[in-house]
């Protein structure tokens, strides 16, 4: 989910975990989010399936968080959630206090300029989740990069806009699906 502007406070329960051992509890999203809808999250975790369990997540452009909150519901054994905006930020620590969980490390930089001093010292991920602005005028050569820190049979999903198509690679991985939902589609690179 993604920062777009907006007010300062945080807005409870605009959106749902879906599955899992949270399954129901709301989630504080950040005004003037756009939030991964929910059948597009739930398209994400039916096709990670058993993936998720004991997994290493990555959230790039996380807004609330719900991706990585999603995953610790189903099973996943760590999550990192990055975005810039402090109401982004405010929201996460508020869904991590909610849910009583210290399995994710929220940190607050800029993508992509700071990912490499985010992710310096932290093992490897097995799941990529990246939702950056529509606008973004090409994550190329950011997936490049995020693909350095993604496991050997490791998966990396972006999520964009349906009217836009993806790349054909991210560094080592390469375009294995793109899967429309409305205005927002997904792009698999494994």
């Amino acid at each position: 989910m993604s920062r777009r502007g907006g007010g300062s406070m945080p807005r409870p329960g605009a959106v749902r975990i879906l599955g899992g051992r949270w399954r129901g509890r709301r989630l504080a999203t950040p005004e003037g989010a756009r939030p991964t809808q929910g059948r597009v999250r739930e398209a994400l975790f039916s096709h990670w399936g058993d993936r998720v369990a004991g997994s290493r997540l990555l959230e790039l452009y996380a807004g609330s968080g719900a991706i990585s909150f999603e995953a610790l519901s189903r099973g996943a054994g760590f999550a990192l959630a990055i975005d810039r905006s402090s109401r982004a930020q405010a929201c996460m620590e508020a869904n991590r206090e909610t849910l009583g969980t210290d399995r994710v490390r929220l940190v607050r930089a800029l993508l992509p300029g700071a990912f490499g001093k985010v992710v310096t010292g932290e093992a490897a991920f097995d799941l990529v989740f990246i939702d950056p602005p529509y606008d973004d005028s090409g994550p190329a050569e950011f997936l490049g990069t995020v693909s350095a820190v993604v496991v050997d049979g490791g998966e990396i999903v972006l999520e964009h806009s349906a009217r836009r198509t993806p790349p054909t690679a991210a560094g080592r991985f390469r375009l294995r699906l793109s899967r429309p939902y409305g205005d927002s589609a997904l792009a698999i690179y494994a």
